[in-house]
């Protein structure tokens, strides 16, 4: 698929403080270079473990979802923002090791609702994500499934904001599955719904195994008016 490359990025702060740095550095830099026209990056979020153990290391996530692999490459080569960021990022030793970057590319389901209504989630609460990784037995039957399934989540549960299937070339068993939500009672609501759990079981005879990790979206770090279906991506550029 020529279009909807996306960027999985986890990110290893050397210390909170440093966390803290790298986040407002983020959400000024990121939010400057994809205003831009040229970027065409139709989605970018930030997200934090959603409950961070004590002893935890700092580790931040997200996602850039871009039009194709000559947009992604602009952003890595971008000598004004990101390469910006990095000189930063080495100058005070903000990292506590190199990032990890995973290209994926956007499959079917669905990244933002009509008009984005309420992408951003419930005020006070925050947007909840679930980032789920299959290994397959059968990814054709294990994509067949999502897709069946996205339309009914997107026409039944408006607490969930995203519903995005990602595959990889390079890794014919491997499915990952993003959702966002807009707070806990969606996430309750669409794992007990009847409709999921039977998903969920026929999912599990089509997979070797599954993880599955919580997050929390740095606020005002969602940024999308993108929709697919049908396993054709179709970006819309983004307005910040």
């Amino acid at each position: 698929m020529a279009d909807g490359i996306a960027l999985l990025c986890m990110l290893h702060p050397s210390s909170p403080s440093a966390q803290d740095r790298c986040l407002s550095l983020l959400r000024h830099i990121a939010r400057e270079y994809y205003r831009k026209p040229s970027a065409k990056c139709t989605a970018w979020s930030y997200f934090l473990p959603f409950k961070p153990s004590k002893d935890q290391e700092p580790i931040i996530g997200g996602l850039e979802v871009y039009t194709a692999k000559s947009a992604l490459q602009s952003q890595v080569e971008d000598p004004e923002f990101f390469q910006r960021y990095h000189r930063i990022v080495r100058e005070e030793a903000l990292y506590a090791k190199p990032e990890e970057l995973v290209a994926w590319y956007l499959t079917a389901g669905f990244v933002a609702r009509n008009g984005n209504a309420g992408s951003r989630g419930k005020e006070g609460e925050g947007v909840v994500i679930s980032v789920t990784k299959m290994t397959c037995t059968d990814r054709a039957k294990v994509l067949a499934a999502l897709e069946e399934f996205a339309p009914w989540v997107q026409a039944e549960e408006p607490g969930v904001l995203t519903y995005a299937i990602f595959t990889r070339p390079k890794a014919r068993e491997e499915v990952m599955l993003l959702v966002r939500y807009e707070g806990t009672k969606a996430l309750k609501g669409h794992s007990g719904a009847a409709e999921h759990v039977v998903v969920v079981e026929k999912l599990k005879e089509l997979q070797k195994g599954s993880e599955t990790t919580l997050w929390r979206e740095v606020p005002d770090s969602f940024v999308e008016e993108t929709e697919v279906g049908g396993g054709d991506a179709r970006a819309v550029q983004s307005k910040l």
